[in-house]
């Protein structure tokens, strides 16, 4: 058991109702307990297994914590708390489970999300992967608009990546890319012969690029926080799934 299944666990006794007690909506034992028997379906005694489990389901409990899901404590004052204590969810918790899908607990997933990324190096090339890799790691580190940053930067090397297979020739794209307006004239690059649908779908990924990348580059605060970075994960996961998909047709 790793932590990227505990997680996936947890998220769907929370959707189904099915860890809620004592004030609760969410124990991390009950997901230990859920573990285990369908690890052990025929035993019943399960105490062992569950001991063995445990571990892993505080951890990933503390994680939907960290990502904003949950929080310590009962669901409101007067319910019933129990020495070993659980937890609630949050309103953005509630939000989150009202629209949850494969994306969100890929989200949820740092160890799942990186090699879904990784998958996706050789196509977009090692540039690509790097700003993945950091924005993962800036998530888990809770630097919101580090992350942010890095999202926009990874999109920016699909573009980049398109391009220059689409062109035949790296040092012209590279050029152009680092003349004046060279986003927009890479972007120009691909989509002068795309079919409407293909432009305005690549048009609006390229937004996370702008998005993400100029609101970086400003000296201002920024009130990107928890959410921001989950949302700009999405949208580059998205991205990545959509290309993939039209990358013959992208570059013809």
């Amino acid at each position: 058991m790793d932590l990227d299944e505990a997680i996936a666990i947890l998220l769907e006794l929370l959707r189904n109702d099915r860890a809620r007690n004592y004030g609760y909506d969410l124990y991390a034992r009950t997901g230990a307990e859920f573990a285990a028997r369908q690890r052990h379906p025929h035993e019943h005694y399960l105490d062992g297994p569950v001991r063995e489990l445990s571990p892993i389901f505080y951890e990933a409990a503390w994680e939907l914590c960290r990502r904003g899901i949950v929080r310590p404590g009962v669901r409101r004052s007067g319910e019933q708390a129990v020495e070993e204590g659980g937890y609630s969810l949050t309103v953005a918790g509630r939000a989150a489970l009202a629209n949850l899908d494969a994306a969100t607990i890929l989200i949820a997933q740092p160890g799942s999300l990186a090699a879904t990324f990784n998958g996706y190096r050789q196509l977009f090339g090692d540039g690509f992967h790097q700003r993945a890799m950091e924005a993962i790691r800036c998530r888990n580190a809770e630097a919101w608009l580090a992350c942010c940053a890095m999202v926009g930067a990874a999109a920016e090397s699909i573009l980049l990546a398109i391009a220059i297979t689409k062109e035949g020739d790296e040092e012209r794209v590279l050029r152009v890319y680092r003349g004046n307006r060279g986003r927009q004239a890479v972007l120009n690059m691909i989509i002068g012969q795309a079919d409407v649908q293909r432009r305005n779908t690549l048009t609006t990924f390229a937004g996370i690029v702008s998005l993400w990348r100029d609101d970086a580059a400003h000296g201002r605060a920024s009130p990107i926080d928890t959410s921001n970075a989950d949302e700009a994960l999405r949208q580059l996961l998205h991205m990545c799934q959509w290309v993939d998909r039209e990358w013959d047709n992208l570059t013809a």
